[in-house]
């Protein structure tokens, strides 16, 4: 140690200070593209439920001549009550073990477990879950949910893939 000079203990404020620019540059970095992915990963979700329901309904589909009507309204999936729910689980009007599908077999088939249904929520908001419609003779569907931006995904009998409706609920138009 030289004489004349104190041996310095701890960081100048300069160094403190360029430390915790690199920090606040690395999160401008990383925080944008950590939001990006769950965005990602909720839609990835929404689409793997989405391609299950329709599996499902196209089983229905091929055993009961249509798909479950529920023309009216939109109805929850994970409503006890609505015909989502009931048809897919076999306790439904059309999908009752006193009927026989077009080939012949008992009804009460289950689609889809009904612990599934119940349980199931919207990725992008834990009280909501997702919609199903059809036409009024359960030729076609629409299956849809709002995202955290207040627009509507959705995906019909005919889509392979997610589409976005904008704030407009997806709905068949009449002609």
């Amino acid at each position: 140690m030289k004489e004349g000079k104190e041996m310095r203990k701890g960081f100048s404020l300069i160094e403190l200070m360029f430390v915790v620019a690199i920090i606040v540059i690395l999160a401008a970095v990383i925080i944008p593209n950590f939001t990006g992915i769950t965005d990602r990963s909720k839609t990835a979700r929404v689409s793997e439920d989405f391609s299950n329901f329709a599996t499902a309904l196209e089983l229905y589909r091929a055993d009961w001549g249509k798909f479950p009507v529920a023309s009216a309204t939109a109805v929850k999936v994970n409503d006890e009550n609505g015909v989502f729910f009931k048809e897919l689980t076999g306790q439904g009007t059309t999908n009752a073990t006193t009927n026989r599908t077009i080939t012949g077999f008992q009804g009460g088939i289950q689609y889809v477990k009904p612990a599934t249904l119940k349980n199931l929520v919207s990725p992008y908001d834990p009280n909501d879950t997702y919609y199903y419609l059809s036409d009024s003779a359960g030729h076609a569907w629409i299956l849809f949910v709002k995202d955290s931006n207040g627009n509507y995904v959705y995906r019909t009998d005919s889509t392979s893939s997610l589409q976005n409706n904008g704030e407009n609920e997806p709905g068949f138009t009449t002609q």
